[in-house]
């Protein structure tokens, strides 16, 4: 019986290695620092990781990677995607807790939470602020995948009309009103007074968001981002904010993180952000680990794995 080395890369997830070897005889998982990563790769077969370039380029008989959560843009280099090598990422083990921040940064712009806390250190009681409800407003979600679904089904059950922009779907999936393809972004985020993002990063996509699509939002839209940074425009994003052609933004991830303290970011009040913590919850954790569980059972009876990335096309392509 060959053996199978598994090679899991720094984190919080080197707690699975016990479950893993269990699984079969055949498995060989051992977790690793990433001091100690090159000289652990060169003979797995399998690694759980986002494996850099000169790792990758070292591991001589690997056949398959699963990266962690659902973001793999930084290996995308052009040796992966020439190769033979498997990937696939945890799609699905984070789109409620996604799904809840997008919607918390939504709900802490339009009520204007993180106004009132600001308030609240100073002592000030203020009444006189306009605070917005949802409900009966359009959400434009960029991205129809997981995430994107799961801020779909929330929004459209607290009253929101919903219009999505997505390259693959053709049918409106539940609580989707109307799709656009992405020739057509420009007028569904001039409809929309929410827009979240919710899209795979990868040359398609990095800086979608630029200073063109802020001059076709509504002056009080609210763009809402839990993706990635380089999605947006950073610079035009902090322009269109600052020249009130935009009315604010609720933002969990940046082109540079951690966001730099020079950034204007930091002391906008018509922004809400926090730290890049949108898909974190113990819930999720456990997700991603019975999904890798599953996967492993899948190539080791040489069934079709769960969550392939497309490596050129840089994201899922979704099933009927």
């Amino acid at each position: 019986m060959s053996e199978i080395k598994l090679v899991m890369m720094e984190g919080e997830w080197e707690r699975w290695v016990p479950a893993l070897r269990d699984i079969s005889p055949k498995v060989n998982a051992i977790a690793v620092k990433d001091a100690d990563l090159m000289s652990e790769v060169g003979d797995a077969e399998v690694v759980y990781g986002r494996i850099p370039r000169d790792a990758f380029l070292a591991a001589r008989q690997l056949r398959w990677v699963q990266s962690i959560g659902v973001g793999f843009e930084t290996m995308l280099y052009p040796e992966m995607i020439e190769s033979d090598v498997i990937m696939t990422n945890t799609a699905g083990a984070y789109d409620t807790a996604m799904a809840e921040h997008a919607i918390s940064l939504i709900l802490a712009s339009t009520r204007l939470i993180s106004h009132f806390e600001r308030n609240r250190k100073t002592r000030t009681w203020e009444r006189n602020r306009t605070v917005t409800q949802i409900e009966g407003r359009c959400v434009c979600v960029l991205g129809l995948g997981s995430i994107g679904r799961s801020i779909v089904s929330r929004l459209h059950a607290l009253g929101m009309e919903v219009i999505a922009v997505d390259a693959q779907v053709e049918t409106p999936p539940e609580g989707v009103d109307r799709i656009f393809k992405p020739e057509g972004m420009l007028e569904a985020l001039s409809l929309a007074d929410v827009v979240a993002v919710a899209l795979p990063l990868n040359a398609r996509t990095k800086g979608l968001l630029n200073a063109e699509c802020f001059d076709h939002m509504k002056e009080t839209a609210l763009v809402v981002n839990v993706a990635r940074g380089d999605i947006i425009n950073e610079s035009d994003l902090i322009q269109a904010l600052q020249s009130n052609k935009i009315g604010g933004a609720g933002l969990d991830v940046f082109e540079q993180e951690p966001l730099p303290e020079s950034s204007p970011l930091w002391d906008m009040e018509n922004v809400v952000l926090t730290p890049h913590v949108a898909g974190w919850s113990a819930e999720g954790w456990d997700n991603q680990g019975d999904i890798f569980v599953e996967n492993l059972r899948r190539y080791l009876e040489g069934e079709p794995l769960l969550n392939v990335v497309d490596k050129r096309l840089g994201y899922l392509v979704q099933k009927p």
